[in-house]
């Protein structure tokens, strides 16, 4: 474990071209802990001015969006000339890692749940491409790299879209020449491949990819080079998915081809109108394909992963009187009068706040006179005087 600034670093996730990323964990008092994710610049690259500039806008870009289906940025700073942002922890895996495990182990992921991870994706992404900033005005944002690295599901059955790393965006730092392309080159539209100007639509033809990708478990663009996924993009057929895996229903094809549309006028026009075309297919089809299904399936497929508990050695206070802390900062910055009055008598150092614990309460002074019957024990009270009760 490293300690980076006021996080621990857990454990390496990954490391991309521009940083490292942890899982992290923030202390603080009376037992407060967040696991989160922590993306650090390279050091070697903390002295590049470019860089620099667009990890800031990642940040600043991210964090700027707050919905369901984007994980979100709780900060953005530096350590020792380091920067770093500390983003949301999703436990789980890409879409494409649970629809690989998922046909390990089930045969398949159900057709309704990948309608469903699809329409969660493409929500966030509406969001995105409709954000203003602090201030009302547009942010004009596109992703430009929507795909299945960037799609997470959690184990609890959420999705969320990441990375905005080479998003465009009004008002950015660093600036994108026109005709540099920048992305995964087998998840780009057409005009993305050829340098062209990008709107909201290029991000739908991604998700278009990552959604036929899904159905079909097979690449779509991807070719031996570069050059031939590029080409691919701009000029190569798209079969329907229902002539690549049988028993998939034409009505989907019809939602997946719209979104693939080489033109960008026959396309949808928003992530939201693709989202709106596959919840209307699940309702027209009867499929499950609520997030509670997909909650359910993601309990059942990494039952594993949620029964491990990587941090049992960690105490964790689970009940905690605020009350208890602010007695005893007034009782350090007043002396009770007894104390005062008793000569020589030197003030002990103010003790920690106080847990409630489950210990029995202490028997009760013996009174003289007859013996009386037998009281119950008292019982631990939660929360109580009218408090709000803490959460686990």
């Amino acid at each position: 474990m490293e300690i980076f600034g006021r996080y621990e670093l857990l454990r390496k996730l990954a490391t991309g071209g521009m940083g490292q990323v942890f899982l992290a964990r923030q202390k603080g008092p009376v037992g407060f802990q967040k696991l989160l994710v922590l993306k650090r610049l390279l050091p070697h690259l903390s002295e590049d001015q470019d860089f620099i500039q667009m990890f800031l806008d990642e940040a600043r870009i991210a964090g700027v969006l707050n919905h369901p289906n984007i994980a979100q940025i709780y900060d953005l700073g530096d350590v020792d000339g380091v920067f770093y942002i500390a983003m949301e922890y999703v436990q789980g895996e890409s879409v494409n890692q649970v629809n690989i495990r998922a046909r390990r182990a089930k045969g398949a992921l159900p057709l309704g749940l990948k309608c469903r991870i699809i329409a969660d994706a493409a929500a966030g992404l509406d969001h995105a491409h409709q954000a203003r900033t602090p201030s009302g005005r547009r942010l004009g944002l596109i992703h430009r790299d929507v795909s299945p690295q960037n799609v997470l599901v959690g184990f609890n059955g959420n999705v969320k879209l990441i990375d905005f790393g080479v998003a465009k965006a009004a008002g950015k730092l660093s600036q994108t020449m026109v005709g540099t392309i920048k992305g995964k080159h087998a998840y780009m539209s057409p005009e993305q491949a050829r340098g062209e100007e990008l709107d909201a639509r290029s991000d739908v033809y991604g998700l278009g990819i990552v959604f036929h990708e899904l159905l079909t478990s097979q690449r779509l663009f991807k070719r031996d080079s570069d050059l031939a996924t590029l080409k691919a993009v701009v000029g190569a057929r798209v079969q329907p998915p229902s002539e690549l895996v049988p028993g998939i229903p034409k009505e989907l094809d019809a939602v997946v081809m719209k979104a693939l549309a080489r033109r960008r006028d026959e396309r949808y026009q928003s992530a939201g109108e693709l989202q709106l075309a596959l919840e209307d297919f699940l309702l027209s089809e009867r499929l499950p394909g609520t997030q509670a299904h997909l909650t359910a399936f993601m309990k059942d497929l990494y039952a594993s992963e949620l029964e491990e508990d990587r941090f049992a050695a960690e105490p964790t206070v689970i009940q905690y009187d605020p009350r208890l802390l602010r007695e005893q900062a007034v009782a350090a910055r007043e002396p009770s009068a007894s104390s005062a009055t008793k000569v020589g008598a030197v003030p002990g150092p103010v003790q920690p706040p106080r847990l409630r614990t489950a210990a029995p309460a202490s028997p009760p002074p013996a009174r003289r006179g007859p013996p009386s019957s037998p009281r119950a024990p008292a019982l631990p009270r939660r929360g109580g005087g009218g408090d709000d009760e803490p959460e686990n």
